[in-house]
């Protein structure tokens, strides 16, 4: 299946891991992260990407995005075992760190500390099974900490301690499981990963969601074309309010 996937070249430059400034001057970091494996076939990279360089196209002169890539599928990230737990309280209660504990805690902290830096958060959302690849819902275990990403109320419940942000989620699923679908009940993708977003990371949630792309070559045409449009609208929008408040 051609899925018009296209390079973004001449644009941001992308090195899985690290941050490339595109021009001199003011800048901000866009933390883009995949949890699709199918890179090139991916529907959810491609628009992904395009959104990124319609967001680039937006700069003035002097603006940049410095563009920080995590693919999930070649990040060895902590595993959340009895060590890193066991760090995790003895962290949390003051207590002195082994060094097992230690390197656990650290590599824990190195990506919360990564998405706290960004200001954008860009998020490639397939939808597996009704829910979310199992490498995110390892990123999500990882980066979502109490006392550093948020705290908790027994009346007020979650409150996010990081500065708020805007992200952008996209979605695809072979069925239409968005909002007015009559199939929301179905979706444990999308709502999963807004209100982690919103409850523990402090983030405004945007999407565009790509929908039945599982229903034949004109109902994929169609939700491309309602994709760039939502894309031409986001980029903008977001493009002039970020840098405007900065």
């Amino acid at each position: 299946m051609n899925l018009r996937y296209r390079t973004l070249t001449g644009v941001v430059q992308y090195h899985s891991g690290t941050l490339t400034k595109t021009e001199p001057g003011m800048s901000k970091k866009l933390l883009f992260i995949e949890s699709s494996p199918r890179k090139t076939e991916s529907i959810t990279t491609d628009i992904c990407r395009r959104f990124i360089q319609r967001l680039q196209e937006h700069n003035e002169p002097g603006e940049s995005w410095e563009i920080e890539v995590l693919d999930l599928w070649h990040t060895k990230l902590p595993q959340m075992n009895g060590t890193t737990m066991d760090a995790k309280y003895a962290a949390f209660s003051g207590n002195p760190l082994n060094e097992e504990q230690a390197a656990c805690w650290s590599a824990l902290k190195s990506y919360v500390e990564q998405f706290a830096a960004a200001d954008m958060i860009v998020i490639a959302l397939p939808t597996w099974n009704w829910g979310v690849p199992y490498v995110l819902k390892h990123y999500v275990d990882v980066v979502t900490q109490p006392g550093l990403t948020f705290n908790w109320h027994p009346e007020q419940g979650y409150i996010p301690v990081l500065p708020p942000r805007d992200a952008v989620v996209v979605t695809s699923s072979g069925g239409d499981y968005t909002e007015g679908s009559g199939n929301e009940h179905e979706d444990y993708a999308y709502r999963y990963i807004k209100m982690w977003l919103s409850s523990c990371m402090g983030c405004r949630v945007n999407a565009l969601h790509m929908t039945s792309t599982a229903a034949g070559p004109e109902a994929l045409d169609a939700a491309y074309a309602k994709a760039e449009a939502g894309i031409n609208a986001l980029a903008g929008e977001l493009a002039r309010y970020r840098f405007a408040s900065a």
